[in-house]
C-alpha cells in the first residue's frame, strides 16, 4: 500500500552462511546440523593467542559465483580486515570481515516489481566469518555455543533501491534460491543460514533528503521481515506526523508482540576500527580462476522461467513458480515430459500434439501426484519412474482410461512404484472400447430409467447427466465418458 505523505526507502544487508566442509579459517566441520553444543570447535575459530588462520578456497570460490550470478565485477584483488568489537558470542573479540576491498560488487538482480520488473542494485558481496550462537534459558541464564563461530559468511548489501514490503521479499525469496540452484548456500532461514537486516527511512514526497535511517536486525523469516517493515513504516510515519525526530539506531523484532524494539544507538564504520588483517595475505583472483567459475554456473531461476514457457507452452504463472522454485521437481517432469517426446517421435504422433500432452502431464503433477505426498514437492523418482508417468500420460491422452481410473491407477503407481499398464490389467480395470459392449450397457441403463427419459425429452438437461452417471456407476467407470455421452445421445434421438 501506497504512504500518501512519505516515501518509503529501504535498503538491505543479507547475510547466508556458505555451503562448504570447514570453516572460513580453520579446519572444524561446517555443520549446520550439529546438535551438541561446542562440538565443531579448535583453538583458530575459538580465537585463542598464537593461532593463525588459513583462507577457505571453497568459501571464496562460492561467494565468486554467487557475485556473477548477480552480474557483479569480481575483484582482481582483495583482502581481508579486522572489524573491532565485543559480543559474548564472538571469542576473538574482533571479526575478520572485508571493508574496502570486497570480493564482488556494483551487481544487479531483477525482481517482480509493483507493476513491471525492477532492478535492484547490489553495492557488494564480501566474506566474513560468523560469530557464535547465544542461548537463553528461562531463568534468564544465557549460554554460547561456538558450533557456528568461523562459518563463511557471505554478506550482501544492496543500494535503497525498495520502496515496499513486497519487493524486499520478493528480492530474498529470489536471492535464496539463486544461492540454492548455485548450490553455495542452503540459506535456510530457521537455521540461521540466511538473516536479513533492513534499513528504512522515511522522507516527505518530494524532497531529495534522505530521512534518518533505521535498522532492523536480524530476520528469520520472510514473514518477519514483511512485519517489521509495515511496523516500522507505521512507527516512523506517526513521529514525523508528531514532530518527533527519528533517532539512528539498531531495533529488533519480536515476533510474538509483532513489533520493533530498540536494542542500541546505530555504530558507524569508524567505530569498528577497521584495519587490515595481518594473519593474512591479500588475494589476486584473476580472470582465468573467474571464468573457470563462470563456466559452473548453471541455469538460474529467471532463465529457467523463460525456457518452461517456451520450451513446453506453460503460461500459468504459479505453475512456472512450482517448478523454479523446486529444482529437482522441475528435473522429473523434464524427464517425464522427453519420455513423452520419445513415444511421439516413435509413434509418429505429429508435433503439434507436444503441447497438448504436456498439459495432462503437468496437471497430475502439480495437483493429484503432490497430493498423494499430502503436499510435500519432491524428485518423485523414487515413487513413480519418469517412463511410467509418461506411459500414464499418454494412456489418458489415447482415452485408454478414463479421469476417475486415472486416479485409482496413479495411487497404485505411487504406492507400488509399477508401470500403469500392469496396474490396470492386474486391477482390471481396462477402459471398455468395444462398442457393441458399450451399447448394452447403455441400453440396461435406458431400460431402468424411463422417468429420466421423459423428463429428457421433456427439455429437463440434468436428466441427461443423471444417465451419463448411471452409465458411469454400471461400467465401474471403465467407459470412456465422452464415448458413453455419443452412444447415449444415439439411443435418445431413436425413442
Amino acid at each position: 500500500m501506497e504512504n500518501e505523505k512519505y516515501d518509503v526507502v529501504i535498503g538491505l544487508e543479507i547475510h547466508m552462511e556458505s555451503k562448504t566442509k570447514s570453516k572460513m579459517f580453520c579446519s572444524c566441520l561446517n555443520n549446520p546440523n550439529e546438535s551438541v553444543p561446542n562440538t565443531n570447535i579448535c583453538p583458530i575459530c575459538m580465537g585463542h593467542p598464537g593461532t593463525l588462520p588459513v583462507i577457505n578456497k571453497e568459501a571464496i570460490d562460492n561467494i565468486i559465483k554467487l557475485g556473477l550470478a548477480l552480474n557483479c565485477k569480481i575483484a582482481d584483488y582483495t583482502k581481508f580486515d579486522r572489524k573491532n568489537y565485543f559480543y559474548p558470542d564472538l571469542p576473538k573479540g574482533y571479526q575478520i570481515s572485508q571493508f574496502d576491498y570486497p570480493i564482488a560488487r556494483d551487481g544487479y538482480l531483477e525482481i517482480k516489481g509493483e507493476n513491471v520488473p525492477k532492478l535492484i542494485r547490489i553495492n557488494r558481496i564480501h566474506q566474513e566469518e560468523d560469530a557464535g550462537r547465544l542461548a537463553h534459558d528461562n531463568d534468564k541464564t544465557s549460554m554460547v555455543d561456538f558450533n557456528r563461530a568461523g562459518v563463511p559468511l557471505m554478506e550482501l548489501v544492496t543500494e535503497p533501491d525498495f520502496t515496499s514490503a513486497d519487493e524486499v521479499v520478493n528480492f530474498a525469496k529470489e536471492l535464496q534460491l539463486i544461492a540454492r540452484y548455485l548450490d553455495v548456500s542452503d540459506a535456510n532461514m530457521e537455521k540461521g543460514e540466511m538473516r536479513i537486516e533492513v534499513n528504512l527511512s522515511l522522507k516527505r514526497k518530494g524532497d531529495k533528503k534522505l530521512g534518518t535511517k533505521v535498522e532492523v536486525k536480524n530476520l528469520n523469516s520472510f514473514k518477519s521481515v514483511e512485519k517489521a517493515i509495515l511496523f516500522e513504516i507505521g512507527r516512523q510515519s506517526k513521529m514525523l506526523d508528531n514532530g518527533e525526530k527519528i533517532i539512528q539506531e539498531t531495533r529488533g523484532f519480536h515476533d510474538v508482540k509483532q513489533v520493533t524494539l530498540s536494542q542500541r544507538s546505530k555504530e558507524e564504520s569508524h567505530e569498528y576500527r577497521y584495519f587490515p588483517e595481518p594473519d593474512l595475505p591479500p588475494l589476486e583472483i584473476g580472470e582465468e580462476r573467474t571464468s573457470e567459475l563462470k563456466a559452473e554456473i548453471p541455469e538460474l531461476p529467471s532463465s529457467k522461467r523463460l525456457r518452461l514457457e517456451a520450451e513446453y507452452g506453460i503460461s500459468d504463472y504459479k505453475t512456472i513458480e512450482m517448478f523454479a522454485d523446486n529444482k529437482d521437481f522441475a528435473e522429473y517432469f523434464e524427464k517425464v515430459a522427453t519420455e513423452i517426446l520419445n513415444w511421439m517421435q516413435h509413434e509418429r504422433i505429429e508435433q503439434n500434439k507436444y503441447f497438448e500432452l504436456i498439459k495432462i502431464a503437468v496437471n497430475y503433477l502439480t495437483s493429484d501426484l503432490i497430493g498423494l505426498n499430502n503436499g510435500q514437492i519432491i524428485d518423485f523418482s523414487s515413487k513413480i519412474d519418469p517412463e511410467n508417468f509418461a506411459e500414464f500420460t499418454v494412456l489418458i491422452y489415447k482415452g485408454d482410461i478414463s479421469s476417475k481410473m486415472a486416479k485409482i491407477i496413479l495411487k497404485e503407481m505411487y504406492d507400488l512404484n509399477k508401470d500403469p499398464t500392469h496396474i490396470i490389467k492386474d486391477k482390471g480395470l481396462k477402459q471398455i472400447d468395444d462398442i457393441s459392449e458399450i451399447e448394452n450397457i447403455v441400453d440396461e441403463v435406458l431400460k431402468r430409467n424411463g422417468v429420466a427419459i421423459q423428463d429428457y425429452k421433456n427439455g429437463k438437461t440434468a436428466s441427461f447427466q443423471f444417465l451419463i452417471g448411471q452409465i458411469m456407476a454400471l461400467s465401474k467407470g471403465k467407459i470412456n465418458p465422452d464415448k458413453a455421452k455419443e452412444v447415449l445421445l444415439q439411443k435418445l434421438e431413436n425413442i
